[in-house]
């Protein structure tokens, strides 16, 4: 079954929609002289950031860690910058996703995921393939340029 892509819709927050806190990460890779971006794949083809829900007595930054392992085999990233917070419905259209985003980087290229059908690939930033959320695919292009202008301190 293919999914429609999200529309502006899914920004549009309706009124009684409960809220559904999750962390997101841009996790950044070195390879040769330029960044990859970790890329979660799920079943269906649909990419996207790794992200995910906080459980119960969870911080942002414990459930990104948590999501990054069981979406994409990884457990050793290191979070260098707060990305902000995105909004939306998720797709199901039954919660309103508060989803507080960070850069991570990491060495590692990953193990394989926990999460059934999942996989993780590893693009070249300057080159993602389309993302499903169109908010991601912004967020992914903002941090590219504040890398091309030295914001993150890395080199």
């Amino acid at each position: 079954m293919t999914l429609p892509p999200p529309d502006g819709t899914w920004s549009v927050r309706p009124e009684g929609l409960p809220e559904r806190a999750s962390g997101g990460a841009v996790v950044l890779r070195r390879e040769g002289g330029g960044w990859c971006v970790a890329v979660v794949v799920e079943p269906g083809e649909y990419r996207q950031l790794p992200k995910g829900g906080l459980e119960p007595g969870e911080t942002h930054e414990a459930a990104l860690h948590r999501e990054l392992r069981e979406e994409a085999g990884l457990a050793r990233v290191r979070l260098v910058a707060d990305l902000g917070v995105l909004e939306r419905q998720n797709y199901a259209r039954t919660r309103w996703q508060v989803t507080r985003y960070f850069l991570g980087l990491t060495d590692e290229v990953g193990e394989r995921p926990l999460e059934t059908g999942f996989r993780l690939e590893w693009p070249v930033l300057k080159a993602v393939p389309p993302l499903f959320w169109p908010e991601q695919a912004r967020l992914v292009e903002r941090v590219r340029q504040n890398l091309e202008r030295g914001e993150y301190g890395l080199t």
